[in-house]
């Protein structure tokens, strides 16, 4: 991509460390010889914290694509969060002197939520999306798996995540991880039952592009999109659609080559 970098937003998480960092960059860049303009409006946001404060970040920006996003990483595990406290001065360097830079794209997942009145609320999620009783109610819904009937399931509910998200709230709820570099969702069911002797249904989780769900009017249950509840009524939501496509994404700024698979080794394995 092209640089065209002119101006910085700092999402900074609010703890000593993380506001200590983001004064130490606006100093490393007034001292630049191609110094960015601090404004809301910017070509690049850079987010100080945890996950939490890169997942902030990108949407209260309104996952835009004309944005190119990083993070640097003062959390715990820090998935999202490439870069750390040692990098500022190579991420200032980079951004002044490169004509080219290097991104990624980081696909997110659309979701519509269809009403009773068939009117639709939209959303995106960077990470996952939780369809799920609300305390600790069962709910019901037929699954349809990139537009065909595939099952009808009884449990908890649901995980949806994001080729970004599969290693996180979905891989805790024993999901599966993908490591293809396609842009798919990883749906995983939350202690499915069977409340007949000859229901059937795959426990598994189940890789694709969109998962429609049709649901029982009488579910009392909650939607979260990346760990924050949506003030919907759940006796009103009829269907809810989570697709992923190549054409939705946002773009990171990948100064340390990525690998997901190195990720994984380092953060979870620890070696």
């Amino acid at each position: 991509m092209k640089n065209q970098v002119k101006t910085f937003r700092l999402f900074v998480r609010p703890d000593e460390r993380s506001l200590q960092i983001a004064n130490r960059i606006r100093e490393l860049n007034q001292k630049s010889s191609k110094p960015l303009v601090e404004t809301e409006t910017a070509d690049l946001v850079i987010a100080i914290g945890g996950d939490g404060t890169f997942i902030d970040a990108v949407a209260s920006t309104n996952f835009s694509k004309d944005i190119i996003y990083t993070g640097i990483h003062t959390g715990t595990l820090g998935f999202l969060q490439d870069l750390c406290e040692n990098d500022i001065f190579s991420l200032i360097q980079y951004i002044n002197f490169e004509q080219e830079l290097k991104t990624r794209k980081l696909h997110i997942a659309s979701i519509e939520v269809t009403l009773k009145d068939d009117s639709t609320v939209h959303f995106f999620a960077l990470n996952d999306i939780l369809v799920a009783g609300n305390i600790f109610s069962t709910i019901r819904f037929e699954e349809y798996i990139n537009d065909k009937f595939l099952q009808n399931i009884t449990g908890s509910g649901i995980i949806i995540a994001t080729s970004t998200g599969d290693t996180a709230h979905s891989a805790n709820a024993d999901g599966a991880i993908d490591l293809s570099n396609n842009c798919q969702l990883v749906c995983t069911p939350i202690h499915p039952i069977r409340s007949g002797a000859y229901e059937r249904f795959i426990p598994n989780s189940i890789i694709c592009s969109k998962i429609n769900m049709l649901f029982h009017p009488t579910n009392i249950m909650d939607i979260i999109v990346d760990g924050k509840k949506k003030d919907i009524d759940s006796h009103s939501i009829k269907k809810v659609e989570v697709s992923a496509s190549d054409s939705i994404f946002i773009n990171k700024l990948d100064l340390m080559n990525y690998s997901k698979v190195r990720v994984i080794r380092e953060k979870i394995l620890g070696y």
